[in-house]
């Protein structure tokens, strides 16, 4: 691939910013909703719950699991490393950012910010490819409490490893009950989604 369209798709998709991360967002929105719907109904967010979400884009998802939670306490924390990304996400869920319900802030599945076991839930959407995925699994152990959900959900087509590794990768990173599901009929429209339990111990 030419090093100008990597750059370009890095400004666009990989690392969002400027007007070319704007524009990506845009599309995030449109093809990527049907995936944050789906990771949302595998995590089943409660009232009161309090969910963690990875490199949340434009805000789609995150918007979804504030609805989930609204109510006894429930908060929704949105961590992502790119600036364009926040910017879209704040502005789609202003209200909740407004009322606390909704914090938004810079950060990476190897460093969320988070206190130790402050954390019900965590959703990942089409961003596994930027992860160290043992660090990552070591950040979300901490930061999720025992019994806490870590939901996966990626394109196929984008991952750089296979649905039956990720999985894999999952159990060596310390959780168990994990499960992979597929969705679509080929290969190039597949999803995959990883839903996985902290069992709480060293």
């Amino acid at each position: 691939m030419h090093p100008v369209l990597i750059k370009a798709l890095d400004s666009t998709f990989g690392h969002p910013r400027g007007i070319m991360g704007r524009i990506g967002g845009a599309v995030m929105v449109r093809g990527n909703a049907p995936q944050e719907q789906w990771a949302v109904e595998l995590a089943d967010p409660r009232p009161g719950d309090r969910v963690l979400v990875l490199g949340h884009g434009p805000g789609v998802g995150l918007a979804l699991t504030a609805d989930a939670v609204t109510g006894a306490g429930g908060f929704v924390l949105g961590v992502d490393p790119s600036r364009a990304m926040r910017k879209m996400a704040a502005a789609r869920c202003s209200a909740g950012v407004r009322s606390g319900l909704v914090e938004i802030r810079d950060g990476t599945s190897e460093r969320t910010g988070c206190a130790d076991a402050s954390m019900d839930k965590a959703i990942s959407v089409n961003n596994i490819t930027m992860w160290d995925r043992p660090a990552s699994f070591r950040e979300l152990r901490r930061v999720l409490r025992p019994g806490g959900e870590l939901i996966i959900v990626a394109h196929r087509h984008i991952m750089n490893t296979s649905p039956e590794e990720l999985r894999a990768d999952t159990v060596a990173g310390g959780f168990d009950d994990v499960t992979l599901t597929m969705r679509g009929r080929s290969l190039n429209r597949a999803v995959a989604g990883i839903r996985a339990r902290n069992p709480g111990t060293a």
